[in-house]
């Protein structure tokens, strides 16, 4: 009769330190992209909100067909700075008169926040209309 004998094995040192170098290895890469994830997540809410703001000050400041110089600044929560200005349209050709007592003028809005590595700016520039005050 022949006697079988089990051989109990077990995982080698060796084995067991490659098995947690590509474990961790991968879990290293799994965490990098989860942060860059955050941080991308985190630029586009600012810059979201850096528009909202801008899109809400144009519209107040719309309101103003009076004026064809203004200029104004101020604060929003989240350390957002706004600054607005309006100011004839320099390129105006004077051949091209209008029927309507009406100047055209450049809306300039500047939005600046504070961001990881420095300040960060979102601009913009519209044109518009408002009554010529003679």
């Amino acid at each position: 009769m022949r006697v079988i004998r089990s051989k109990s094995e077990g995982m080698s040192l060796i084995e067991v330190l490659v098995a947690f170098v590509i474990l961790s290895m991968t879990m290293s890469v799994i965490l990098r992209i989860n942060a860059t994830t955050l941080r991308n997540h985190q630029v586009s809410a600012d810059y979201l909100r850096a528009v909202q703001i801008a899109q809400t000050r144009l519209d107040q400041m719309a309101a103003d067909k009076q004026n064809s110089d203004l200029n104004e600044q101020g604060s929003e929560a989240g350390g957002f700075s706004w600054r607005y200005l309006r100011q004839p349209h320099s390129g105006w050709d004077n051949e091209k008169q209008l029927t309507t007592p009406l100047l055209p003028v450049e809306e300039t809005i500047t939005i600046v926040w504070p961001a990881p590595g420095g300040e960060r700016e979102l601009s913009f520039t519209r044109m518009g209309l408002v009554h010529d005050n003679p």
